[in-house]
């Protein structure tokens, strides 16, 4: 090994939510760990979201009172959009208004991520920052062969006795590494889907009476519908302090199938009625775009190796039913790998089997419960067409003509109505997705 080789316990490639967890959680159990992250910064490449705090509090106890948050969500709202129409549940508790605010927060992910990050160099991790990880350091041979070091754009190199690669999404180091240490795949090829994002600034004052809240309380929103019909896909908005995040997300394929871009996707989401009532006279700040894996449990394969462990997005970790739950899986698997690789340490074994206590742990949790009884989503959205156009467009006209105000007597409204609702409608095809959809939920 040559001079300039550093050696450490342990090397973490990724600084968002599961790299910086996995780190930080390291360095609460003494182990000797560098962060690499390729952005300028940990978040210099993320925008808004939601993140959810009960992993993250254990990580740093009350850590909703110092993190950067822009709001807590007191409220959430579903919608489902029609053609010029929606039908939507708005809920909420005086609960959720109180610490710790259920766990559910916006957050600003380019500042919430670098303050998590500056959290986990405060507790002894080596960040590195600006960093790009092109490949790892593998010595021996066949079923031998293991993870030993990281190689860096620009050749340089640190060694370490595990790595963990929690890359994201776009994991092109992580599928190197499955190919040279012959990490097994799961059971269904990964699916992909990506999100459009904008930052839309919007007065304090203004925002609060727009959306209902009070000083400081925020809203999560999720819609489905005629925006997205031909896609999987859905939208959403969450209020920051001063702004709004809206966005839209659709499975790569079906946006290959429709022939329709991600900016096509987003800007008719924006032109609906009621998301336009939300957003109009805001100013856009910020804009990007991410990917996200979405092919469930079937499509997770092995997340051990000699020297290796993978979390988060690039372990295909999230949550794609109705929750949409990333984060919070990503740092809850970033702290389990933390705790494998201290166990490996003190018996001196980063072979696959000394790190098998990770999969062991995972396996046990609520992140691996979680995606067990939503394994069908997947399923479901792909073969379910109908639940992001039709049936939204038919439900949300079913309640307006049922409501709607006219000199005809109320039976011949409702009857009217109702068949209005029924004209065109598979009747087996209805039944059958509805049963599916259940899944979802």
């Amino acid at each position: 090994m040559s001079e300039e080789q550093v050696k450490v316990d342990a090397i973490v490639v990724g600084g968002g939510p599961a790299g910086v967890a996995t780190a930080l959680a390291m360095a609460q159990q003494k182990l000797e760990v560098i962060l690499i992250e390729r952005g300028e910064y940990s978040g210099a490449k993320n925008m808004g979201g939601l993140v959810y705090g009960t992993v993250l509090n254990k990580l740093i106890p009350d850590a909703f009172k110092k993190a950067p948050i822009e709001r807590p969500v007191s409220r959430r709202g579903i919608a489902y959009l029609g053609d010029g129409k929606h039908i939507g549940i708005d809920f909420g508790s005086e609960e959720w208004t109180k610490p710790p605010f259920n766990n559910t927060y916006v957050v600003n992910r380019s500042q919430f991520d670098r303050w998590f990050a500056k959290e986990a160099e405060a507790a002894g991790v080596s960040l590195l920052e600006g960093m790009v990880c092109e490949d790892l350091i593998y010595e021996g041979e066949g079923a031998a062969k293991k993870a030993v070091g990281v190689k860096l754009r620009g050749d340089e190199q640190f060694r370490a006795d595990v790595v963990v690669l929690a890359e994201g999404s776009n994991a092109i180091v992580t599928k190197k590494a499955v190919a040279e240490l012959g990490i097994a795949k799961g059971a269904h090829p990964q699916e992909y889907a990506i999100g459009v994002k904008e930052i839309i600034g919007l007065p304090k004052a203004k925002l609060e009476d727009r959306f209902h809240l009070a000083a400081d309380e925020g809203v999560a929103m999720d819609f489905v519908g005629v925006p997205f019909k031909n896609l999987v896909g859905g939208g959403f908005i969450y209020t920051a302090k001063e702004a709004i995040h809206v966005g839209a997300v659709a499975r790569i394929q079906s946006m290959v199938d429709s022939k329709r871009s991600p900016n096509e996707m987003l800007d008719a989401f924006k032109k609906h009625p009621i998301v336009r009532s939300y957003i109009h006279d805001g100013e856009l700040l910020e804009y990007s775009a991410h990917m996200l894996p979405e092919g469930g449990l079937d499509a997770i394969g092995e997340l051990t190796a000699n020297g290796l462990m993978i979390v988060g997005d690039a372990a295909g970790l999230l949550n794609m039913s109705l929750y949409k739950e990333g984060t919070n899986h990503a740092m809850e698997s970033g702290m389990y790998a933390a705790q494998a690789a201290a166990e490996a340490k003190k018996s001196g074994n980063f072979s696959k089997a000394g790190l098998a206590s990770y999969e062991t742990k995972l396996r046990q949790s609520v992140v691996w419960k979680d995606l067990a009884k939503y394994a069908k989503v997947p399923e479901v959205l792909n073969n379910t067409p109908a639940l992001f156009s039709l049936y939204p467009d038919k439900f949300a006209q079913l309640m307006v003509d049922y409501f709607t105000v006219n000199e005809q007597s109320k039976a011949v409204i409702q009857k009217q109505a109702l068949k209005k609702f029924l004209a065109g409608l598979p009747k087996f095809q209805f039944v059958r997705d509805m049963l599916r959809a259940k899944k979802v939920f």
